[in-house]
């Protein structure tokens, strides 16, 4: 067995596949049950359509029935010359005229009702002001004016005629409402014109209920095969089907874009394939549509598909046999060869595939591991040489850091010293200290964010002397943020830039307001001065980076020094910004990522 092994595993790829086609080509009576098969499939799912669709068009037949009935009875009120008459002419309150109004005219509307039963309600709604309302079925015109639905009644091209799509019945407050819930109902409009008078004297609104509008829908045959539901132009579904469709677009049902007219067709609905149908009703703007499963009508060929493959499986089981240990065989190497692919794809670049024989897929898994060690070699030096980049831009930048605050300070200690105040010296030599130790850091590149509002306080102490408090200090620090780190040496540079360009300047009193806080997923700081300001030109200097004073010393230095650290630090995850105006002040303003330490 064993030189049978090796041998085996090295004959070429392209042999190995011969002998496994030409054992599977022995099933080749498989194809004729399939191709059996799909015409019968084929055959069952033309029949369905065309029942189906025979289904649907007798309910919209049937819907259109009760369209003409209601278009009818709309034009029979409408033309009602005693009616007309009455709607234009002057309600001056005399007694006939409220005879008239109590057993003529509302009793004609009320017959109306009795003898349709389908019609939910009727309403006339009158241009003529002078005619008193009567609840339920005679109202004013203005009860309409404002509401969006009837807009389109007010415009000089409105059509005479018109249909609404589902909607709740509109019902006005001072009528109680019947029957508990309002319904959804479909509703007719027609405008009232006078022959008499030559003008339109009313609007008459005609609704429907709508399980009565599709009655059909709720003892069809095909709603028990699949779901029958009735979409508006838009594709909103408007009634019928599955509940919880009712108001849903047809798109979020899968079924994918309507044509506009009539269509009978076949579509993947949830990765199931449906009979799709649709049955356009024009004449009220909707359409019925039908869907489907295509295995409700061929499940009886589904049936003799599964006797048939029962008797092919016992006579092809040893060849079945036969084929299964060939592919077995050839896989498990394949597969192998995924599994370690799948490791590299997650990350690993240790994965390595047993590589035996001489054939292509033993050449493969070769190739395979010499890849892998290569491009593991690769990475290890490409992010050692971006871990040393990244140390030494960050190192370089924070060693550019303005070493003039050093030699002003020890100025302002001779200063003090010459004053023989040896308290106040004792004071300003600690702060220099306590500076400077929170300046170093330990070496480190990020400060905890406590440590450097304790910098910036130490400097602003010292700098009370050399000002003899020329300037106060507001600190608004939420100490939520304490507890988080940040980039070392961000804002004593834009409190220094504050005093020396800002407040200074102003040879007057002034006030500095420094901010920490956190902001979403982000951490700032924000430094605001009632200094002298800058102008326009200034400012977009200093944020392009080009310094102000010769020599690269300017505030603009310190703004793009701390610009660039932020960059390397943070990469995109920091915000920059500043806004000043002559004699008003600056205020600087810098967000970054949240960093804790552990």
């Amino acid at each position: 067995m064993g030189p049978y092994k090796f041998s085996f595993r090295n004959l070429s790829v392209t042999w190995k596949f011969v002998i496994a086609y030409s054992c599977i080509l022995a099933v080749s009576l498989a194809g004729s049950g399939v191709y059996l098969y799909t015409q019968l499939a084929d055959s069952a799912v033309e029949q369905a359509q065309q029942v189906m669709e025979h289904n649907l068009i007798q309910t919209r037949d049937s819907v259109l029935e009760k369209v003409g009935l209601i278009e009818n009875v709309s034009q029979l009120i409408a033309s009602d010359i005693k009616l007309q008459s009455f709607l234009g002419t002057t309600f001056t309150g005399e007694s006939y005229q409220y005879e008239e109004y109590r057993s003529e005219i509302s009793p004609f509307v009320e017959n109306v009702l009795r003898q349709n039963p389908y019609i939910a309600s009727l309403r006339i709604y009158m241009f003529n002001a002078s005619i008193p309302e009567l609840y339920d079925s005679f109202y004013w015109i203005d009860r309409l004016e404002g509401l969006p639905e009837y807009a389109g009644l007010f415009r000089p091209s409105r059509p005479t005629t018109g249909w609404r799509g589902l909607h709740p019945q509109l019902v006005h407050l001072n009528v109680p409402l019947r029957g508990g819930d309002i319904p959804n109902v479909f509703s007719y409009y027609e405008i009232i014109q006078s022959f008499r008078y030559s003008g339109e004297v009313g609007v008459l609104e005609i609704d429907v209920k709508e399980d009565v509008m599709f009655d059909m829908l709720d003892g069809q045959g095909s709603v028990q095969l699949g779901n029958v539901f009735v979409a508006d132009g838009q594709g909103n579904v408007v009634t019928g089907g599955d509940p919880a469709g009712a108001g849903r677009n047809v798109a979020d049902l899968g079924i994918g874009e309507l044509p506009s007219g009539a269509f009978n067709e076949v579509r993947t609905i949830g990765g199931e394939p449906s009979i799709v149908i649709g049955v356009p009703i024009e004449r009220i703007g909707l359409r019925i549509v039908g869907l489907f499963p295509v295995s409700a009508f061929t499940e009886a060929v589904q049936q003799s598909a599964r006797q048939i493959a029962i008797v092919l499986f016992f006579a092809l089981l040893v060849l079945g046999a036969f084929v299964y240990f060939i592919t077995s065989a050839l896989l498990s190497r394949l597969k192998l060869l995924l599994r370690a692919m799948k490791q590299v794809k997650e990350g690993s670049l240790t994965a390595n595939v047993p590589a035996f024989g001489n054939d292509e897929f033993s050449q493969i898994a070769s190739s395979f591991n010499l890849m892998t060690g290569r491009i593991h070699e690769l990475v290890e030096t490409v992010y050692k040489i971006q871990l040393m980049e990244r140390e030494a831009e960050l190192r370089a930048l924070e060693s550019q850091v303005n070493p003039h605050f050093l030699y002003n300070s020890l100025a302002t200690i001779s200063w003090v010293a010459r004053k023989a105040k040896s308290k106040e010296i004792a004071d300003i030599s600690n702060a220099l200290a306590k500076f400077y130790r929170l300046m170093l850091n330990k070496g480190r590149r990020e400060i905890l964010i406590k440590d450097e509002v304790a910098m910036v306080k130490a400097y602003l102490e010292i700098q009370k002397f050399r000002y003899e408090d020329v300037f106060d200090v507001i600190y608004e620090i939420d100490e939520s943020v304490y507890a988080y780190t940040a980039a070392k040496n961000l804002l004593q540079p834009v409190v220094e830039n504050a005093l020396v360009h800002g407040i200074e300047p102003k040879r007057d009193h002034g006030t500095l307001i420094i901010k920490a806080g956190v902001a979403g997923d982000m951490l700032y700081y924000q430094v605001i001065d009632d200094g002298v300001g800058m102008r326009k030109d200034r400012l977009r200097d200093i944020r392009e980076g080009r310094s102000i004073r010769s020599g690269g010393s300017g505030s603009g230095y310190a703004v793009k020094n701390i610009m660039e650290r932020l960059q390397a630090y943070y990469g995109d995850k920091y915000r920059f910004e500043m806004h000043s105006g002559p004699g008003i002040g600056t205020a600087v303003t810098i967000m970054f990522g949240k960093e804790k330490r552990g």
